[in-house]
């Protein structure tokens, strides 16, 4: 007699799928919403979304591009219901790109694991360049009033320190890839 599957087993294999890759997903949504705060809304709206569409999720298919279809609509609602256009890539162009993020979706989570490590190793006052910097809100001539510098003064710390976050996430990738 073959066994019946019930609602219960297979939402919890989609709650599985969808801790698995709740940070890939994340990290697609913050590359479709520039300001940060506005990209976490985007995560929660499309999170919220997929836990209640989770019974259409066909578990032959692959979950990411499944899940990136909808954080690409829930992204395009966020910028109409503020009246932004979103600019984007026309859907074929994102779903080959949403392929290629799958396809090398431990390399790109090995990178941000090094990044976030990075930051946290940098000088408080260049986290907060750093930050103050990608909060949309702000101008470079905002964020140079903040520290008292000038705006070419923030755009040369803003490369020095991109410079370092760079060398650094390789020095740690690499190490990792040799596992250390």
């Amino acid at each position: 007699m073959v066994p019946i599957e019930n609602d219960t087993d297979k939402q919890s294999r989609f709650a599985e799928f969808y801790i698995t890759h709740q940070e890939q997903l994340k990290g697609y949504v913050y590359s479709l919403v520039a300001n940060w705060s506005d990209a976490e809304e985007v995560f929660q709206r499309t999170s919220l979304l997929l836990w209640r569409k989770w019974e259409q999720f066909d578990e032959q298919r692959e979950f990411l591009p499944w899940a990136f279809g909808f954080a690409r609509i829930e992204a395009k609602r966020f910028h109409s219901e503020r009246g932004r256009q979103l600019k984007m890539l026309s859907d074929s162009a994102m779903e080959a790109l949403d392929a290629v993020i799958v396809e090398n979706g431990n390399a790109l989570d090995e990178r941000l694991a090094a990044l976030e490590h990075c930051v946290k190793k940098l000088p408080a006052q260049q986290r907060s360049i750093l930050w103050a910097s990608y909060n949309q809100a702000n101008s470079i001539e905002n964020v140079g009033e903040m520290f008292g510098l000038s705006a070419n003064a923030v755009y040369k710390r803003l490369r020095k320190i991109r410079e370092m976050l760079h060398r650094c996430i390789d020095v740690r990738v690499a190490a990792y890839g040799d596992g250390q």
